[in-house]
Protein backbone atom coordinates (compact mmCIF):
# COMPACT_ATOMS: atom_id res chain seq x y z
CA UNK A 1 0.00 0.00 0.00
CA UNK A 2 1.18 3.42 -1.28
CA UNK A 3 1.92 5.78 1.66
CA UNK A 4 1.19 9.39 0.89
CA UNK A 5 3.38 12.19 2.59
CA UNK A 6 0.96 15.39 4.20
CA UNK A 7 1.48 18.31 2.01
CA UNK A 8 1.23 20.46 4.87
CA UNK A 9 4.15 19.15 7.23
CA UNK A 10 7.56 19.84 7.07
CA UNK A 11 9.83 21.15 3.93
CA UNK A 12 10.86 18.28 1.38
CA UNK A 13 14.43 16.92 1.89
CA UNK A 14 15.42 15.67 -2.18
CA UNK A 15 18.73 14.77 -3.09
CA UNK A 16 19.56 14.79 -7.05
CA UNK A 17 20.47 17.45 -9.47
CA UNK A 18 18.36 18.70 -12.02
CA UNK A 19 19.82 17.17 -15.09
CA UNK A 20 18.32 13.87 -14.24
CA UNK A 21 15.47 12.98 -16.06
CA UNK A 22 13.74 11.54 -12.40
CA UNK A 23 15.10 14.02 -10.42
CA UNK A 24 13.34 16.28 -12.39
CA UNK A 25 10.25 14.21 -12.64
CA UNK A 26 10.19 14.68 -8.62
CA UNK A 27 10.93 18.32 -8.59
CA UNK A 28 7.81 19.08 -11.35
CA UNK A 29 5.56 17.00 -9.25
CA UNK A 30 6.72 19.07 -6.18
CA UNK A 31 6.66 22.37 -8.05
CA UNK A 32 2.88 21.18 -9.55
CA UNK A 33 1.90 20.24 -5.68
CA UNK A 34 3.02 23.78 -4.50
CA UNK A 35 5.45 21.45 -1.99
CA UNK A 36 8.50 23.44 -0.76
CA UNK A 37 11.71 21.58 -1.08
CA UNK A 38 15.84 21.95 -0.29
CA UNK A 39 17.41 20.35 -3.08
CA UNK A 40 20.69 18.74 -2.11
CA UNK A 41 23.54 17.49 -4.91
CA UNK A 42 24.92 15.58 -2.25
CA UNK A 43 23.52 12.51 -0.63
CA UNK A 44 24.06 12.78 3.52
CA UNK A 45 26.27 9.92 4.54
CA UNK A 46 23.79 7.39 5.83
CA UNK A 47 22.03 7.71 2.33
CA UNK A 48 25.22 7.40 0.54
CA UNK A 49 26.06 4.19 2.12
CA UNK A 50 22.65 2.90 1.42
CA UNK A 51 22.86 3.96 -2.12
CA UNK A 52 25.82 5.44 -2.90
CA UNK A 53 25.00 8.22 -5.54
CA UNK A 54 21.62 6.62 -6.65
CA UNK A 55 19.03 9.45 -7.26
CA UNK A 56 16.52 10.68 -6.31
CA UNK A 57 15.98 9.93 -3.32
CA UNK A 58 13.46 12.03 -0.79
CA UNK A 59 12.26 12.03 2.65
CA UNK A 60 10.21 14.68 4.81
CA UNK A 61 12.16 14.99 7.89
CA UNK A 62 10.90 12.12 10.74
CA UNK A 63 10.80 9.82 7.27
CA UNK A 64 12.99 6.99 5.85
CA UNK A 65 14.79 8.26 2.56
CA UNK A 66 12.82 6.79 -0.30
CA UNK A 67 14.40 5.99 -3.60
CA UNK A 68 12.97 5.43 -7.05
CA UNK A 69 11.10 8.35 -9.06
CA UNK A 70 8.05 6.13 -9.71
CA UNK A 71 7.83 5.43 -5.95
CA UNK A 72 8.41 8.71 -4.63
CA UNK A 73 5.59 10.01 -7.27
CA UNK A 74 3.22 7.69 -6.23
CA UNK A 75 3.82 8.32 -2.45
CA UNK A 76 3.41 12.30 -3.35
CA UNK A 77 -0.44 11.28 -4.90
CA UNK A 78 0.54 9.93 -8.33
CA UNK A 79 -1.46 6.65 -9.76
CA UNK A 80 1.11 3.42 -10.42
CA UNK A 81 2.50 3.81 -13.64
CA UNK A 82 2.19 0.51 -16.14
CA UNK A 83 5.61 -1.31 -16.50
CA UNK A 84 4.70 -1.03 -20.41
CA UNK A 85 4.79 2.74 -20.25
CA UNK A 86 7.79 2.83 -17.96
CA UNK A 87 9.58 0.74 -20.65
CA UNK A 88 8.59 3.28 -23.18
CA UNK A 89 9.57 6.32 -21.22
CA UNK A 90 12.82 4.99 -20.67
CA UNK A 91 13.28 4.81 -24.21
CA UNK A 92 12.68 8.30 -24.54
CA UNK A 93 16.20 8.54 -22.92
CA UNK A 94 18.08 7.56 -26.15
CA UNK A 95 20.61 9.96 -26.94
CA UNK A 96 21.67 10.68 -23.26
CA UNK A 97 25.34 9.36 -23.98
CA UNK A 98 25.65 12.36 -26.09
CA UNK A 99 26.01 14.80 -23.18
CA UNK A 100 29.49 13.13 -22.65
CA UNK A 101 31.14 13.96 -26.32
CA UNK A 102 32.47 17.40 -25.17
CA UNK A 103 33.74 16.75 -21.49
CA UNK A 104 34.26 20.65 -20.67
CA UNK A 105 30.60 21.23 -22.18
CA UNK A 106 29.43 18.74 -19.62
CA UNK A 107 31.37 19.81 -16.52
CA UNK A 108 30.48 23.29 -17.57
CA UNK A 109 27.03 22.40 -17.73
CA UNK A 110 27.32 21.18 -14.01
CA UNK A 111 29.24 23.48 -12.65
CA UNK A 112 26.68 26.44 -13.46
CA UNK A 113 23.76 24.23 -11.83
CA UNK A 114 22.11 26.62 -8.91
CA UNK A 115 22.18 25.70 -5.47
CA UNK A 116 18.27 25.29 -3.96
CA UNK A 117 19.13 24.97 -0.53
CA UNK A 118 17.76 27.41 1.98
CA UNK A 119 20.84 26.95 3.66
CA UNK A 120 23.65 29.30 1.91
CA UNK A 121 26.86 27.50 3.58
CA UNK A 122 25.35 24.34 2.57
CA UNK A 123 24.74 25.22 -0.91
CA UNK A 124 28.40 25.96 -0.99
CA UNK A 125 29.38 22.51 0.33
CA UNK A 126 27.32 21.15 -2.23
CA UNK A 127 29.06 22.85 -5.05
CA UNK A 128 32.56 21.68 -3.43
CA UNK A 129 31.54 18.37 -3.38
CA UNK A 130 29.47 17.75 -6.32
CA UNK A 131 32.41 17.07 -8.85
CA UNK A 132 32.71 13.96 -7.45
CA UNK A 133 28.82 13.20 -8.53
CA UNK A 134 29.90 14.91 -12.18
CA UNK A 135 32.81 13.03 -12.63
CA UNK A 136 30.90 9.55 -11.08
CA UNK A 137 28.31 10.38 -14.07
CA UNK A 138 30.57 11.23 -16.46
CA UNK A 139 32.30 7.84 -16.33
CA UNK A 140 29.05 5.93 -16.19
CA UNK A 141 27.72 7.41 -19.41
CA UNK A 142 30.86 7.05 -21.16
CA UNK A 143 30.63 3.02 -20.07
CA UNK A 144 27.07 3.30 -21.27
CA UNK A 145 28.20 4.96 -24.90
CA UNK A 146 30.98 2.21 -25.42
CA UNK A 147 28.45 -0.50 -25.19
CA UNK A 148 25.81 0.86 -27.01
CA UNK A 149 28.18 2.16 -29.74
CA UNK A 150 27.22 -0.81 -32.27
CA UNK A 151 23.31 -0.29 -31.50
CA UNK A 152 23.85 3.79 -32.24
CA UNK A 153 25.74 3.95 -35.97
CA UNK A 154 22.47 5.73 -37.25
CA UNK A 155 20.14 7.00 -34.93
CA UNK A 156 17.12 7.85 -35.48
CA UNK A 157 15.05 9.79 -32.42
CA UNK A 158 11.33 9.78 -34.00
CA UNK A 159 10.74 6.47 -33.09
CA UNK A 160 10.95 6.77 -29.42
CA UNK A 161 8.75 9.68 -29.49
CA UNK A 162 5.96 8.39 -31.64
CA UNK A 163 4.03 6.27 -29.31
CA UNK A 164 3.56 9.62 -26.76
CA UNK A 165 2.67 11.76 -29.84
CA UNK A 166 0.27 9.31 -31.17
CA UNK A 167 -1.02 8.78 -27.29
CA UNK A 168 -2.19 12.64 -27.23
CA UNK A 169 -3.91 11.98 -30.39
CA UNK A 170 -6.11 9.35 -29.11
CA UNK A 171 -6.64 11.56 -25.99
CA UNK A 172 -7.11 14.68 -27.35
CA UNK A 173 -6.38 15.94 -24.02
CA UNK A 174 -4.11 18.35 -23.02
CA UNK A 175 -2.04 16.33 -21.19
CA UNK A 176 -1.24 12.78 -20.36
CA UNK A 177 -3.49 12.71 -17.35
CA UNK A 178 -6.25 14.82 -19.32
CA UNK A 179 -6.94 18.07 -17.44
CA UNK A 180 -4.28 17.27 -15.24
CA UNK A 181 -1.11 16.15 -14.85
CA UNK A 182 -0.67 12.32 -13.66
CA UNK A 183 3.25 10.58 -14.06
CA UNK A 184 3.57 10.15 -17.11
CA UNK A 185 3.63 13.76 -18.00
CA UNK A 186 5.88 14.19 -14.77
CA UNK A 187 8.42 11.64 -16.12
CA UNK A 188 8.60 12.22 -19.49
CA UNK A 189 8.99 16.45 -19.21
CA UNK A 190 11.80 15.40 -17.06
CA UNK A 191 12.92 13.28 -19.79
CA UNK A 192 12.77 16.27 -22.13
CA UNK A 193 14.27 18.73 -19.56
CA UNK A 194 17.17 16.22 -19.24
CA UNK A 195 17.92 16.08 -22.98
CA UNK A 196 17.69 20.10 -23.03
CA UNK A 197 20.42 20.56 -20.15
CA UNK A 198 23.00 19.50 -22.41
CA UNK A 199 21.09 19.44 -25.87
CA UNK A 200 22.32 17.01 -28.33
CA UNK A 201 21.14 19.19 -31.72
CA UNK A 202 20.09 15.80 -33.54
CA UNK A 203 17.88 15.00 -31.05
CA UNK A 204 16.54 18.46 -30.20
CA UNK A 205 15.87 19.15 -33.62
CA UNK A 206 13.55 16.44 -34.07
CA UNK A 207 11.33 17.24 -31.15
CA UNK A 208 11.36 20.71 -32.47
CA UNK A 209 10.37 20.07 -36.59
CA UNK A 210 9.32 16.23 -36.79
CA UNK A 211 5.87 17.10 -38.69
CA UNK A 212 4.97 13.05 -36.68
CA UNK A 213 5.58 14.98 -33.03
CA UNK A 214 3.09 17.94 -33.86
CA UNK A 215 0.91 16.66 -30.47
CA UNK A 216 4.02 16.14 -28.67
CA UNK A 217 4.76 19.88 -29.30
CA UNK A 218 1.84 21.19 -28.61
CA UNK A 219 1.77 19.04 -24.99
CA UNK A 220 5.43 20.76 -24.74
CA UNK A 221 3.85 24.32 -24.97
CA UNK A 222 1.07 23.12 -22.31
CA UNK A 223 3.55 22.46 -20.22
CA UNK A 224 5.85 25.25 -20.59
CA UNK A 225 2.60 27.38 -20.00
CA UNK A 226 1.98 25.20 -16.99
CA UNK A 227 5.41 25.44 -15.64
CA UNK A 228 6.28 29.09 -16.92
CA UNK A 229 8.17 30.00 -13.26
CA UNK A 230 9.72 26.51 -12.85
CA UNK A 231 13.26 27.13 -11.82
CA UNK A 232 14.64 23.88 -13.35
CA UNK A 233 13.19 24.59 -16.87
CA UNK A 234 15.65 23.64 -19.20
CA UNK A 235 13.90 23.67 -22.03
CA UNK A 236 12.66 27.21 -21.98
CA UNK A 237 14.78 28.54 -24.83
CA UNK A 238 14.05 25.44 -27.31
CA UNK A 239 10.37 25.63 -27.63
CA UNK A 240 7.50 27.89 -27.64
CA UNK A 241 6.07 29.37 -25.97
CA UNK A 242 9.85 30.73 -24.96
CA UNK A 243 10.07 30.99 -21.06
CA UNK A 244 12.64 32.35 -18.54
CA UNK A 245 15.91 31.14 -18.42
CA UNK A 246 16.84 29.49 -15.66
CA UNK A 247 19.42 31.14 -13.15
CA UNK A 248 22.98 29.82 -13.65
CA UNK A 249 25.03 29.36 -10.15
CA UNK A 250 26.62 32.03 -9.04
CA UNK A 251 30.50 33.02 -9.60
CA UNK A 252 31.38 32.12 -6.37
CA UNK A 253 29.61 29.29 -6.20
CA UNK A 254 30.96 28.38 -10.00
CA UNK A 255 34.73 29.29 -8.85
CA UNK A 256 34.07 26.71 -5.94
CA UNK A 257 32.70 23.99 -8.30
CA UNK A 258 35.71 24.32 -10.41
CA UNK A 259 38.03 24.11 -7.64
CA UNK A 260 36.51 20.91 -6.24
CA UNK A 261 36.37 19.30 -9.64
CA UNK A 262 40.81 20.39 -9.64
CA UNK A 263 41.52 19.07 -6.29
CA UNK A 264 39.19 15.93 -7.29
CA UNK A 265 41.53 15.38 -10.30
CA UNK A 266 44.96 16.04 -8.35
CA UNK A 267 43.35 13.29 -6.36
CA UNK A 268 42.78 10.79 -8.76
CA UNK A 269 43.99 7.51 -7.56
CA UNK A 270 41.53 8.13 -4.61
CA UNK A 271 38.87 9.28 -6.77
CA UNK A 272 38.99 6.18 -9.45
CA UNK A 273 39.08 4.01 -6.44
CA UNK A 274 35.93 6.12 -4.97
CA UNK A 275 34.39 6.21 -8.42
CA UNK A 276 34.68 2.42 -8.73
CA UNK A 277 33.37 1.56 -5.60
CA UNK A 278 29.92 3.34 -6.67
CA UNK A 279 29.87 1.57 -9.99
CA UNK A 280 30.59 -1.77 -8.16
CA UNK A 281 28.02 -0.92 -5.57
CA UNK A 282 25.22 0.52 -8.40
CA UNK A 283 21.96 -1.05 -8.57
Amino acid sequence: MTTKFDEKYQIVDLYGNDHSPWVQSVLLCLYDKNMSYNLRTIPTLSLFFKSGVMMPAMRLKSYIWKLDSADILQSLGCDPILNSEKKLIFKTWQGVQHRVDNPFKFFYAFSICKGFHNKKFFNLFNHAIRPLTSIYFFTLLNIIKIKIKKFTYNEKFLEQYIHWNDKLAAQDTSYFGGDSLNIVDYQLFGVIQCHCSIPYSPLIKTLQEEKDLDHLRKWISNMHNKFADYPHLYSANFFNPKQKIIRKASFLEQTIYWSGLMTFLLLLPFTLILILILLIRRK
